[in-house]
This record gives C-alpha cells, structure tokens and sequence, in this order.
C-alpha cells in the first residue's frame, strides 16, 4: 500500500491497519518478524524486509474470512506424497510399455492405452495401493473371490482434498471398494438426475399429447473430469519430482506383488465401474437403476 492509500477504494488512511476503514476491503498484515503493518500482497515485509509471514493471530483472523484460503492452508499442513496426486502429474511415465515386454504395473493392470477412462483407473487403483501400504484401509478378497472387502484401519490425517481422503471417507461408511468407489466418484462429480418435461405432441386436429419426461444429467461435472481435477489439485509437500516418482512406483509395486490376484481385481472393478459412467453420459436413464 502506498502513502496509506486504500487500493480498493482510493480514499486516505490515517493509520495502519488489517482492513481499509471505508470499504473494509483487506488491506494490510502484521509481520510475524517484526510485528508491524505491511502490505499484504507483497513477498516480503516493508519494515523489516523479511520474506513475508502473517502473525499467527492476524493469520488465523485472514483464514476465518476466506474458508478457500483456510483449506488450501490445511491441506498444506497436513500435506503427504499422495500416489493419486504423484499418478496424474506423470501419467506417461506410470503407463509406461516399450511392446517388448517391459511395461509398468499399472499398464500391465489397465492397459498402455492411455484414454480418460484408463488414467482415472490409473489415479484411483494408485490411492487404494498407497491407503493399503501405508496402512489407512485394508483390502482382502472376499470369500466367494469375486469382491473385495474394504476396512478403515484409522483416520486420514493428511489433505482433506485428495482421492485418498475421499475414499477413506467412503471406508468408514461402506464394505467393499467397490461400494467406496462409486460412493466417492458420486460426491466428486455431485451426482444427480433430474427429470425434464418434454413438450407436448400436437395432432393434425389441434390435440395436444403428452409425452413423457426424460431424465437429464444435471451432475457438477462428468465423473472423469470430477477425478482428474481433484487429483491434480491435491496439495503436495515439497518434493523432488524423480524421487516422488521412484517411491511411488515402489509402492505400487509392493501392493501388487503383496496380492496379484487382489490388484488384478481391484484394477478389473475399477474399469467396469467407470464403464458404468461412460455409459451414463450416453443414457442418463441408467441412473435412475443405482
């Protein structure tokens, strides 16, 4: 701010201050350094030339006026190398298959073709492996071999905004991954289906018939999308891309060679699951069924 001037509304300032007394617009911070007024969007303070943090005070009364700001402020806190966030960011390398036999375990799982479809079953299978092996759920087959169970082992404490945190979320409500997985893509995509009216037929003689109503997709977004964003949202700790790239493949590796039959399942209901929304978006009919 510049010889106390508001930014928002050009009127004087006699004295600092957090909001502009006129318009209330945010204007100023409390350096955490040296305790005094500064300009809130430049990098460092004005008075003591430090790089630029709020006192934790002003900070938490910033948070409490922009609920955005305080998730994204969160999720930095309680941030983890998520597979699903480290999948989406490298999708060539985790798809990888030179067609003489050397190809990575989620393109001998789901295939090297990459579509839409196949890199969200990519990002979803990746976020069960990293909850499994870093011991957030537990997924067994179930007795008759054709499902697989799911149990939350504990809480998540990492980004609330992560495929990982939904599907644990999922875990505490629900049995199986399947359940999980169609629960969490549905909250992601803000499922809904709507009926729409259609006009009537009018006959040769002036009679009007009815038709009947149709039902409409009237989602936020398609599921596909609804994955790709969140995942490459996700808010990530400091890393360096190559090494975040090796242990996560390591991890992957682990949770399929743990169980091949369980990944290979896990990888198969995955693909089905999203072939149900694939055909959603052709007849939104079907979603009147589940």
């Amino acid at each position: 701010m510049d010889d106390f001037t508001c930014r928002h509304c050009g009127r004087p300032i006699a004295v600092p201050a957090s909001n502009c007394p006129w318009c209330r617009q945010p204007i100023m911070v409390i350096c955490a350094n040296c305790k005094a007024y500064t300009d809130d969007q430049k990098p460092y303070c004005e008075q003591c030339g430090a790089p630029l943090q709020p006192d934790r005070m002003e900070r938490i009364a910033l948070l409490a006026h922009h609920p955005e700001v305080a998730r994204l402020a969160q999720d930095r806190e309680r941030a983890q190398l998520v597979a699903s966030a480290v999948v989406i960011a490298n999708l060539g390398g985790f798809f990888y298959d030179d067609g003489r036999g050397h190809r990575t375990v989620l393109a001998e799982l789901l295939g090297s073709v990459r579509d839409r479809k196949v890199s969200a079953a990519g990002v979803i299978f990746a976020a069960y492996g990293y909850l499994c092996q870093k011991g957030y759920c537990s997924v067994q087959l179930s007795d008759d071999g054709e499902h697989l169970a799911l149990t939350r082992l504990r809480p998540w404490d990492g980004q609330r905004e992560s495929i990982e945190g939904a599907l644990v979320e999922q875990a505490a409500r629900v049995l199986t991954t399947r359940e999980a997985t169609d629960g969490m893509i549905r909250e992601l995509m803000g499922f809904r289906v709507t009926m729409v009216r259609a006009a009537p037929l009018r006959g040769p003689l002036g009679v009007s018939f009815a038709r009947r109503p149709k039902p409409r997709d009237a989602s936020e977004r398609s599921a596909f999308t609804a994955i790709d964003q969140v995942a490459r949202l996700t808010v990530l700790p400091e890393h360096d891309r190559q090494e975040a790239c090796r242990a996560t493949y390591r991890l992957l590796v682990e949770f399929m060679e743990a169980d091949r039959e369980r990944a290979r399942l896990l990888a198969l209901e995955t693909l089905r699951l999203l072939d149900w929304f694939e055909r959603y978006e052709r007849d939104p009919a079907i979603g009147l069924e589940r």
